[in-house]
């Protein structure tokens, strides 16, 4: 998923901050709280991000009947395993 040095460096210091479930590429928002914009562009390179994956793990869940949260949501739900398996 790398793109080039900067944005390496910016996902391994936490300045990017990737959520390997949704393979989603996040910049916090410094107000406090912890709310995130998701980046789909390199902020250096500008070359295109791999697509969040966020709905589609909601919309499996859905299939599942599990909510957020829900002891009963399988294992590789809760890391990249899922989307990787699916070749996405």
């Amino acid at each position: 998923m790398s793109c080039c040095l900067m944005f390496d460096c910016a996902v391994k210091e936490k300045v990017i901050i990737y959520i390997p479930k949704y393979r989603e590429f996040n910049v916090l928002v410094p107000d406090g709280g912890s709310s995130f914009i998701t980046i789909m562009y390199c902020p250096w390179c500008a070359s295109k991000l791999p697509s969040p994956l966020r709905d589609a793990w909601f919309d499996i869940l859905d299939e599942l009947g599990c909510e957020p949260g829900d002891k009963d949501i399988p294992p590789e739900m809760q890391t990249d395993i899922w989307w990787r398996d699916k070749g996405l």
